[in-house]
C-alpha cells in the first residue's frame, strides 16, 4: 500500500475513494503551477491510500 497526495479544485466530503468526485480534476502536487493556484478557485489536498492503482481510503482532506 502506498500513500499519495493529490490536489483538486473539487471538494469531496464522502468516504468512498473510488467514486470520489475530485478524480475528475485532480493533480499531483508537483503538477500544480503558481498560475493554476491563482485562478480564484478553492483548492483541496487529499491524502489517499492506494493498493497498486486502486484507491482504497481517503486518509486526510483539507482546504489549502
Amino acid at each position: 500500500m502506498t500513500n499519495e497526495t493529490v490536489l483538486s479544485t473539487i471538494e469531496y466530503t464522502g468516504k468512498d475513494a473510488q467514486k470520489a468526485d475530485f478524480w475528475k480534476d485532480c493533480y499531483h502536487e508537483d503538477e500544480v503551477t503558481p498560475e493554476m493556484r491563482t485562478t480564484g478557485k478553492q483548492w483541496f489536498r487529499y491524502q489517499v491510500k492506494f493498493d497498486g492503482t486502486k484507491p482504497i481510503q481517503i486518509t486526510k482532506s483539507e482546504r489549502i
